[in-house]
């Protein structure tokens, strides 16, 4: 008798998870860098830590939403490629949305590019979602348009993936943007819009 109340209090409780969860739309944002590999440095200011500032901004905006927003890294920590896709297939997330800053040796470079692979199985999805990210961010920033790679992460995610380079560290305006809360926030705004 304990053993069927133990299964059935377990059954009960794996219908209440799968009830919460109908409908709701499954995002992960894939935090690029973390630990020993800090991305871009400008005078003290790492790519690892704007990116992680960022994506927690777009997570505070999908409160009381129905999107969920899932972090492939949450703390300044190293996550080896192989092991991001290990674990984004593991979520089997609707949407990933990888997060990267850019840098350039001529500090007159600046905008966001957005990148998204020829050979992920999702391309036409990737494509779409390309296009609602650069429709929503060029209504505030420089958009250098939707780009064609096989960056690692792109073409092995088995879901609709984009990456998304937020502008440049070596530029002027864009790192006031990437370091100020008034930039970082409108930026979050922005890419929450396209997937909402």
């Amino acid at each position: 008798m304990n053993k069927f109340l133990r299964i059935f209090g377990v059954l009960i409780l794996l219908f209440s998870f799968s009830q919460a969860k109908a409908g709701e739309k499954i995002v992960v944002i894939d935090i690029g860098h973390g630990g020993k590999d800090s991305g871009f440095e400008y005078n003290g200011l790492l790519e690892k830590d704007l990116t992680l500032e960022i994506a927690q901004k777009i997570q505070s905006l999908s409160v009381d939403s129905e999107i969920k927003i899932l972090f492939s890294r949450d703390s300044d920590d190293f996550i080896s490629l192989e092991d991001r896709v290990k674990y984004i297939h593991s979520l089997n997330p609707d949407l990933v949305i990888s997060l990267h800053i850019n840098s350039d040796s001529d500090e007159r470079t600046n905008g966001f590019d957005i990148f998204i692979s020829p050979q992920n199985s999702k391309i036409e999805d990737s494509k779409m979602l390309a296009l609602q990210l650069q429709s929503s961010l060029s209504q505030e920033f420089t958009v250098n348009g939707v780009k064609e790679v096989n960056f690692y992460l792109l073409k092995n995610i088995n879901n609709p993936v984009v990456t998304i380079e937020m502008g440049y560290l070596s530029n002027l305006g864009n790192r006031d943007l990437l370091t100020s809360e008034r930039g970082q926030h409108a930026i979050a705004e922005a890419i929450f819009n396209a997937i909402k």
